[in-house]
C-alpha cells in the first residue's frame, strides 16, 4: 500500500520554501513544499520548467511567442565610447513591441546608446502605480509608468516614447490604418503624470508620427531633435534602415511562421494561433499563457507569423486598425487549415476588442471552427485558463475522431442598402443625441429636405435593456444605447418594418465609433430585422459608407447648420437662466414657443433669416425675471453621446439644477469644428492630402463667418458670453496635450475644459462611458496637469455605464457640489 503507517504519518512534516525559477523570463514565484521523506511538491509555475520535469527534444513543442519575444528584442547596442549623442532610453511598451528595431536601428545609427527598460514584472508595475490616473485602462498601458520609472532610476537623461498614429498600411483593401486610441496617445498620460518629466528633470520626446509617410517622420523627427543638429537627410537615411530592419524581423517572424505550418502539415500534429496586440507578447501581460498551450500539446504560432498567408477577405466590420487587419487575415487561415486552432488574447477594458471579438468569431464560424478567447489582466492565476484551454483540447480531439473538415458553411450576409426609391416611404429612425438640437430643430430640417425622420425619445431606459441584450457588453455605452434605441423602436409594432429604415452617424476616425455602423447591422440579423436598411450619416471620411438614397445636398446642409445654430443658441441661454428663473417653468415655455416661431426659419435655411431671429431671441431671454440668487457654475465635458443624452447621463443638466447649480455644456458646433481642424493639423504634421486640408479650412471659415453674428450679438448682452474660436481652443489645448490626438474627443476635450476654467466655470464633470479608451488620455490623463496650471479647478471624473450605480455617480456629483459651494461661501468672505 501507499498509503503511509501511523508512525509515519505521526513523524510526517512537511516545510514550504519561497523562490523564483529563473529559466525563462517569466522568473515564475515558486512555492516548494518540502516532505520529510525528502520529496518536494512545487507550485506557482507556469510551464514544466519551473516543475524541474525534464522534457525530451523531440517532445518538445515550438513556441513562437517566447522565439519572437528574444527576435525582438536581441539588438546590441553601441558602447558608452561609441555613443557620441549620449544615452536615450526607450520604455518597452505598447507600439514599442510592434517598432522597436526600426527605432533601435534609427537612434544606433545616429549616434545614441540605446537603453530599453527591463523586462515587465510586479515590481515594475508597482513601481508606477501611484503615477496611473484611471484605474479602468488596460494592464499593457499601465505598464508603462513602470517602465518609463524604471528609466528615470537609472538616471537616463533622454526618454524616447512616440505616439504612433498610423502605422503602415499592411492590408490593400483595408479601409485605414490605425493604432489603438491607446498607443497612439498613451506617451501623453506619461507627460502629463509623471512628475519628473512635469518639472523638467528629465529630457523626454514623445511626438506624433504617421509611419506611413516617410517623408513628414523626417521632418517630425529633424525638428524633434533639433538641438542635436541633425540634417533631414541624416535622419532619412537612418529613418530608411530602421524601416530595412523592420522588415527584416517581420520576414523572419513569417519565415518561422511558415516553417511551424509546413511541419504541423507533415507531421499531422495540432498547433494554436495565440492571437492578440503586439504587446500581448509580454509575459508579463499574457502570464506564460503559451507555455501552457505547450503543456497541452500543441505548438503556439502567433497571429503575424501567418497572417500574410491569407487575406482579410469580406467583413462586417470596418477593417481601421492595423494589428486587426493582421488578426482577421490569421484567423481566415485557421478557419481553413485543420490543424490549426486559435486562441485570441483580450485586455480587461480594451473597448476596440467588443468590435475584433465578435468578427473573429464569425469567421471561424464561417467554416465551423471553434473559437476561443481569453480575457487578461493583471491577475496570474491561470487556474480557470488552464480548464478552458483543456477544454479546448477535449474538443480538438473529439472532432479529430469525428474527422472533421472544415467547410465553407455561409457566406456574410449581404448589406442592404438605402436606395433612392426607399427614401420616398421609407421612415428613418433617428437615434436621440441631444434634444435640445434634434427635437423641433434637426428633425425639421431633414423633414424639409424630403426624409421622413423620427426623432426617438430623449429618455428611454429600456433602450439600455435592449442594447445590453444585442450588443456585445463590452462594446461602449453610446453604442448600447443608441443601437438599443432602434431596435427596440422596430419591437415595438409602432413602425411598418418593411418600410423603415434606420439612420446614425459614422465618423471614420480611430474611434470604435467608427464601427457602429457594423454593430448595429449585427443587432438588426440578431433581432430578427435583417431587411432594414442602415443609414450612414457622416462626412465622406475614410472608411465609412455611402448611401445612394441619402445625399447632403447644399439645402439640406444649410438647413442642418441653421438647426444646429439654434440648438446651440438655446442651450447657451437656457441652460444660463433657467437655474434662476422665478417664475418656475418660465424658461423652457419661452424656449417652445421660439421653437414654434423658428421652424420656417429651419425649413427655408435662410442665415438671413436666422440673424434676424437670434437677436429677438437673445433680447427675450436676456430680459425674462430671473432672481439674484448665486449659484455655482458646472461644467459638462465628455464623450459627445454622454455629454448630451439624457438617457446615457442620468438627465445630468436638471439633475444639477435640481443640486442647485447651472449647468453649462459647450456648444456642439464646436466640436464639428474640432473634426476639421484635425484634418488641417493633418496635412501639416502627417503629411495627409490637402485636398482635405483646404476644404477643412474653407469649412471652418465659414461656419466662423455664420457664427460671427450670434457671438457678436452674445457678447453685447448682460447675461451671455461669447463663442471662442477653434483655433483658440486647440492654442489653449496644445499648452498641456498635443493637438495630434484625434480619437473621439481627443485634444478638443481638454480644450473645452481650459475654455471653462477660463472663464471661471472652475467646477467640471467629466462624463465618460467605462472602456471609453481616448477619455483616459485626454480626460482623465489631463485632470493632474489642468489642476496643477488651474489651482481652482474643481473636476470630478465619473463613468457612465449600465453597471454603475446611480446613487454612486450622485454622490460623486454631490461631492462636487459641496466643494463647489465652499468656495462660494469662501469668496463671499473675501
Amino acid at each position: 500500500s501507499t498509503l503511509l503507517s501511523l508512525n509515519e504519518m505521526e513523524a510526517f512534516e512537511a516545510e514550504k520554501e519561497f523562490t523564483h525559477c529563473g529559466l525563462c523570463e517569466n522568473n515564475c514565484l515558486l512555492t516548494v513544499t518540502l516532505f520529510s521523506d525528502g520529496r518536494k511538491f512545487i507550485t506557482g509555475n507556469r510551464c514544466e520548467r519551473g516543475a524541474r520535469i525534464k522534457i525530451k527534444k523531440e517532445d518538445r513543442k515550438v513556441n513562437l511567442v517566447d522565439e519572437k519575444y528574444r527576435r525582438l528584442f536581441k539588438y546590441r547596442s553601441l558602447r558608452k565610447k561609441e555613443a557620441i549623442h549620449g544615452e536615450i532610453g526607450m520604455p518597452r511598451v505598447l507600439n514599442l513591441y510592434e517598432n522597436y528595431p526600426l527605432w533601435h536601428t534609427f537612434f544606433t545609427e545616429l549616434g545614441f546608446r540605446v537603453t530599453l527598460s527591463p523586462r515587465s514584472n510586479k515590481d515594475l508595475y508597482e513601481k508606477g502605480i501611484e503615477t496611473i490616473p484611471s484605474d479602468t485602462v488596460c494592464y499593457p498601458a499601465k505598464l508603462a509608468h513602470g517602465h518609463i520609472q524604471s528609466l528615470i532610476d537609472q538616471e537616463i537623461p533622454l526618454i524616447f516614447y512616440p505616439g504612433i498614429i498610423f502605422e503602415r498600411k499592411e492590408t490593400l483593401s483595408a479601409e485605414n490604418h490605425f493604432n489603438c486610441p491607446i498607443v497612439q496617445s498613451y506617451p501623453e498620460v506619461i507627460r502629463n503624470n509623471v512628475d519628473a518629466i512635469r518639472e523638467g528633470v528629465v529630457d523626454y520626446r514623445c511626438p506624433f508620427l504617421n509611419l506611413a509617410d516617410e517623408g513628414s517622420m523626417v521632418k517630425t523627427l529633424t525638428t524633434a531633435f533639433q538641438d542635436f543638429h541633425f540634417s533631414e537627410e541624416q535622419v532619412a537615411t537612418a529613418l530608411r534602415h530602421g524601416f530595412e530592419e523592420l522588415d527584416q524581423f517581420k520576414a523572419d517572424i513569417a519565415a518561422k511562421g511558415e516553417d511551424t505550418l509546413r511541419m504541423l502539415m507533415e507531421t499531422n500534429q495540432k498547433g494554436i494561433v495565440l492571437s492578440g496586440r503586439p504587446y500581448h507578447l509580454d509575459p508579463e501581460i499574457n502570464h506564460g499563457i503559451a507555455e501552457v498551450i505547450t503543456q497541452e500539446g500543441f505548438h503556439v504560432l502567433t497571429e503575424d507569423s501567418i497572417a500574410h498567408l491569407g487575406n482579410v477577405g469580406n467583413l462586417r466590420v470596418v477593417d481601421q486598425w492595423v494589428y486587426h487587419s493582421r488578426l482577421y487575415a490569421a484567423a481566415r487561415v485557421v478557419a481553413k487549415n485543420k490543424q490549426l486552432e486559435l486562441v485570441q488574447l483580450n485586455s480587461f477594458g480594451c473597448g476596440i476588442d467588443a468590435v475584433t471579438t465578435d468578427q473573429v468569431e464569425e469567421i471561424m464560424a464561417q467554416y465551423g471552427k471553434l473559437y476561443t478567447v481569453l480575457k487578461i489582466d493583471e491577475g496570474a492565476n491561470l487556474g480557470a485558463i488552464r480548464i478552458r484551454l483543456r477544454s479546448l483540447k477535449a474538443a480538438v480531439n473529439e472532432r479529430e475522431k469525428m474527422k472533421f473538415e472544415p467547410k465553407k458553411q455561409f457566406d456574410e450576409p449581404a448589406k442592404i442598402t438605402f436606395t433612392k426609391d426607399m427614401r420616398k416611404q421609407h421612415t428613418l429612425l433617428l437615434p436621440m443625441l441631444s434634444p435640445i438640437h434634434q427635437s423641433g430643430l434637426v428633425d425639421v430640417a431633414l423633414q424639409a429636405s424630403g426624409y421622413r425622420v423620427v426623432c426617438l425619445p430623449a429618455d428611454d431606459r429600456e433602450a439600455v435593456n435592449v442594447g445590453l441584450r444585442f450588443v456585445n457588453n463590452d462594446a461602449c455605452y453610446p453604442a448600447i444605447i443608441s443601437i438599443g434605441q432602434l431596435v427596440e423602436a422596430l419591437q415595438s409594432g409602432t413602425y411598418d418594418v418593411d418600410n423603415t429604415s434606420v439612420l446614425m452617424t459614422q465618423t471614420g476616425g480611430g474611434c470604435r465609433a467608427t464601427n457602429y455602423i457594423p454593430l448595429l447591422r449585427k443587432a438588426l440579423n440578431d433581432a430578427g430585422f435583417p431587411q432594414v436598411p442602415v443609414v450612414s450619416i457622416s462626412m465622406g471620411n475614410t472608411g465609412v459608407e455611402s448611401n445612394p438614397g441619402f445625399r447632403f445636398t447644399y439645402p439640406m446642409m444649410k438647413r442642418v447648420a441653421v438647426a444646429f445654430l439654434y440648438g446651440d443658441l438655446f442651450e447657451r441661454l437656457v441652460y444660463r437662466t433657467r437655474p434662476y428663473e422665478q417664475v418656475a417653468g418660465a424658461v423652457d415655455q419661452l424656449h417652445q414657443d421660439w421653437i414654434k416661431k423658428i421652424e420656417k426659419n429651419v425649413r427655408n435655411g435662410s442665415f438671413t433669416l436666422f440673424n434676424r431671429q437670434l437677436k429677438k431671441i437673445i433680447q427675450d431671454f436676456d430680459t425674462i425675471p430671473l432672481t439674484d440668487a448665486r449659484k455655482p457654475r458646472v461644467g459638462v465635458v465628455g464623450e459627445i453621446l454622454v455629454k448630451y443624452a439624457p438617457t446615457a447621463n442620468n438627465d445630468i443638466v436638471r439633475l444639477l439644477e435640481a443640486e442647485g447649480a447651472e449647468a453649462v455644456v459647450p456648444d456642439i458646433i464646436g466640436f464639428m469644428n474640432y473634426s476639421l481642424y484635425n484634418q488641417v493639423w493633418r496635412y501639416e504634421h502627417l503629411g495627409m492630402a490637402k485636398k482635405s486640408q483646404m476644404l477643412a479650412s474653407f469649412m471652418i471659415a465659414m461656419i466662423e463667418k455664420i457664427q460671427k453674428p450670434m457671438d457678436k450679438t452674445l457678447r453685447a448682452s448682460q447675461r451671455f458670453e461669447g463663442i471662442d474660436s477653434i483655433h483658440q481652443l486647440a492654442d489653449e489645448a496644445s499648452k498641456i496635450i498635443s493637438i495630434g490626438n484625434h480619437t473621439g474627443e481627443g485634444w478638443f476635450l481638454t480644450g473645452e475644459m481650459i475654455e471653462l476654467l477660463k472663464h471661471d466655470v472652475n467646477n467640471i464633470i467629466c462624463l465618460q462611458p467605462f472602456g471609453c479608451l481616448p477619455n483616459h488620455v485626454v480626460g482623465k490623463g489631463v485632470m493632474k496637469e489642468l489642476r496643477h496650471q488651474y489651482p481652482k479647478a474643481n473636476i470630478a471624473a465619473i463613468d457612465y455605464d449600465p453597471g454603475v450605480s446611480v446613487v454612486n455617480q450622485l454622490n460623486r456629483i454631490r461631492l462636487l457640489m459641496a466643494t463647489a459651494n465652499k468656495a462660494i461661501v469662501a469668496e463671499s468672505k473675501v
